[in-house]
């Protein structure tokens, strides 16, 4: 998408011309701030700045990375693989983090929304196995069964096998075998026919 320009247009209230100028802005999410530059469009005879949707955009986006190095926050992906290793839905990890809105959760997920430090702290605390299962209790949450990745290697493997040797051997080709019947040897009767 290419970024809409007011460079060089004129303005309609006093007929000066738009150019391109900088400045720090403060920007607040969540309850931070960072101070970012962000792009704007100002007149230059009687100083009518304009943004466009974009240069938002783009100063926003800066905040919200500069507050997220600041305060040492989670990014998105980091949210998401950490929901994903506990094998919660986004509505169960919500629960576990005081009913936060499953519509929050996957935002987070998304980068759409930026957490508070607060709730970063208490999504980094599900990684302690007492604090998880804490926190499931008091939310209604009911946890997956923990597997080692190795057992996990171990059972695979050994259902893997079992599978292998319960099936009966040749059973695909019966299953697959189309019965014709033999060409009649004459007497009228069929030769797998067995005689009275």
């Amino acid at each position: 998408m290419s970024e809409i320009s007011l460079e060089g247009h004129a303005h309609r209230g006093c007929g000066g011309r738009y150019t391109a100028r900088t400045d720090e802005v403060q920007i607040k999410v969540s309850g931070m701030a960072a101070t970012v530059e962000r792009t704007r469009y100002e007149c230059d005879h009687c100083g009518d700045a304009q943004y466009t949707v974009e240069q938002r955009d783009q100063a926003e986006q800066r905040a919200v990375e500069s507050i997220r190095t600041t305060y040492g926050l989670m990014t998105p992906r980091e949210i998401r693989r950490l929901r994903e290793s506990l094998g919660l839905t986004p509505e169960q990890f919500g629960h576990l983090l005081y009913g936060t809105p499953r519509g929050v959760v996957e935002g987070w997920e998304r980068g759409r929304y930026l957490q508070n430090q607060d709730a970063d702290a208490l999504m980094r605390s599900l990684t302690d196995r007492a604090t998880l299962e804490r926190r499931a209790s008091r939310g209604g949450v009911t946890l997956p069964v923990v597997v080692p990745p190795e057992a996990a290697t171990r059972a695979a493997t050994s259902a893997a096998t079992s599978a292998a040797t319960a099936q009966a051997p040749g059973w695909d080709a019966v299953a697959v075998m189309e019965v014709v019947p033999a060409p009649d040897s004459g007497n009228g009767h069929h030769p797998a026919a067995a005689e009275p």
